[in-house]
């Protein structure tokens, strides 16, 4: 092996772990803001009561892990197939990985303020940035088979452009919901699983 290659292989692996480190870490974030309640002296009812208000926020915290989840998998089938690296990669990887350890901060505004237009729009954002700037890296480093394998099957990368920018995508029509009504931009965020599992088989198939 060549000792360029060497280095940029080894750039590469520390590109990955610190990435990997703070999605951990941005989960970890996102549950410890879940409290258990004080069950002392309590009855029964009384915890029921406790636990069935706790399930707002449990579904923004399901909501936002499945989201952190599905950017992993993104960010780690992109990763799979770069084999080089640049300043301009790593800058656009920092900038995602902003959005990515924001994610607890974001869960909380929408937990506490779920029915408040500016609080919607804000966390429609802050969930839709992540997957606009995955969709650049791989457009940057797939343009010309800049800094990605020489090999990879041209159809895979538009289908992967194509893959990246769904989610982003339905985050911002949601953004138009809100002026109608808050509460529709939270129905359509649960949308994007079903359309990513449709759209990511359809796509397969053409």
């Amino acid at each position: 092996m060549k000792r360029t290659e060497y280095y940029q292989e080894k750039g590469l692996e520390r590109i990955v772990n610190i990435s990997d480190a703070i999605f951990a870490f941005s989960l970890t974030l996102l549950a410890a803001d879940l409290i258990v309640p004080d069950i002392s002296g309590i009855t029964s009812l009384q915890l029921s009561n406790e636990l069935v208000s706790e399930i707002p926020k449990f579904l923004y915290f399901l909501l936002t892990f499945l989201i952190t989840w599905a950017y992993w998998t993104k960010h780690h089938k992109i990763f799979r197939f770069i084999k080089r690296y640049d300043d301009v990669l790593i800058r656009l990887n920092m900038f995602f990985l902003l959005f990515i350890v924001l994610m607890p901060f974001i869960t909380k505004v929408i937990n506490e303020h779920s029915n408040i237009q500016l609080a919607v729009i804000f966390a429609a954002i802050g969930y839709a940035a992540p997957g606009y700037l995955g969709s650049i890296m791989w457009h940057y480093a797939s343009n010309n088979y800049r800094l990605i394998d020489p090999d990879l099957p041209h159809d895979y990368i538009r289908k992967t452009i194509i893959e990246n920018y769904i989610s982003p995508a339905i985050f911002t029509f949601s953004i138009f919901l809100s002026f109608i009504n808050p509460a529709y931009t939270l129905y359509c965020w649960a949308l994007i699983f079903p359309i990513g599992y449709i759209s990511h088989y359809r796509l397969d198939e053409a």
